[in-house]
């Protein structure tokens, strides 16, 4: 593929725009009346924010994080990947929350995402333990809705679901200021594997399904749900790339039914470490970077990618055959 004018002349607009840092809604930049509280997020009713939360998503924690709301914050689930949240108290996980370790602190909201089971959501409101479940993002509108029940939480439904909702359209917009760079190129039919032992993949109701089609792949599971699609699905799908954990293509390889696969016969399985979309923040732009100098090494060169999208060991091969 030939570079193209139009995408180099855009890939210099783009590095001078992403040296600005993501930013939320000015609070101060207009003067608005509008109450922040009572507000009702998840079918909980806050007339105020609360002050002692427990979250049982590693994800929804780094957003609260990322957002400045970690004051507000008591504990986490015991599972909790997210470095920044270790000082927070451990309160068991969404499969065995430590219900009275809730109670016995005077918790007064818990947090969690759609991975958290009935049960356990009943076990804690049982204790009249307000729980707010909000679901994890599968794409744009999902994100931002995301973002926005989270500020709604923490600083009204003013203030805070206005400045949520700007941080994730400020993601996405970086998101399609790299789109506009591979517009023009071709689109590769990819599976992308986010699990090492071949049994979840990145299906259509995955944010990182969106993803990949924003930078450039055509997602063979897309018709799939819930993290399910099986090889013989692969088989039939002949994709042009692979997408997977580090190690997963010896896997493949060795599998016969797998044979004459695309992806196999050419080496265009690459390695991508897939935890970096837990983190719905810097991270997801981080993996679209990633995936696009995948799909398109020749358009998305090393000058044109901000410092810290990719990782050193990543620059030195694991995306190049």
């Amino acid at each position: 593929m030939k570079r193209k004018a139009a995408a180099a002349f855009a890939a210099l607009m783009l590095l001078f725009s992403l040296l600005l840092p993501l930013s939320g809604c000015g609070e101060d930049d207009e003067v608005d009346n509008t109450p922040d509280y009572p507000v009702e997020v998840g079918g909980v009713r806050f007339v105020g924010p609360p002050s002692k939360v427990v979250c049982y998503s590693s994800t929804l924690i780094g957003i609260i994080y990322a957002m400045g709301y970690q004051d507000q914050m008591f504990g986490r689930t015991a599972n909790c990947d997210y470095k920044e949240a270790e000082e927070l108290k451990a309160c068991g996980t969404p499969d065995n929350p430590s219900v009275d370790l809730l109670v016995g602190n005077k918790v007064d909201l818990v947090i969690t995402d759609d991975t958290m089971s009935q049960k356990s959501v009943d076990s804690i409101q049982e204790k009249e333990i307000p729980v707010v479940v909000i679901p994890r993002a599968t794409g744009r509108s999902s994100m931002v809705e995301m973002y926005g029940a989270l500020g709604a939480v923490f600083k009204g439904g003013n203030k805070g679901y206005n400045k949520g909702c700007q941080i994730a359209n400020d993601i996405f917009s970086q998101l399609d200021d790299i789109s506009r760079l591979v517009e023009d190129e071709e689109t590769w039919n990819t599976c992308v594997i986010l699990s090492s032992d071949l049994s979840t993949f990145a299906t259509g109701d995955t944010l990182v399904s969106a993803i990949l089609e924003l930078v450039g792949g055509f997602n063979v599971a897309k018709d799939s749900m819930k993290g399910e699609y099986v090889l013989s699905d692969l088989m039939r799908s002949d994709p042009d790339v692979i997408i997977a954990p580090p190690g997963v293509e010896m896997r493949l390889r060795a599998k016969s039914s797998l044979v004459g696969i695309p992806a196999l016969d050419n080496f265009r399985v690459y390695s991508m470490d897939m935890s970096v979309f837990d983190d719905q923040y810097q991270g997801v732009i981080k993996g679209a970077w990633r995936m696009a100098k995948i799909l398109h090494p020749e358009v998305i060169t090393d000058d044109i990618i901000p410092e810290g999208m990719i990782e050193q060991e990543e620059e030195e091969g694991v995306f190049i055959d």
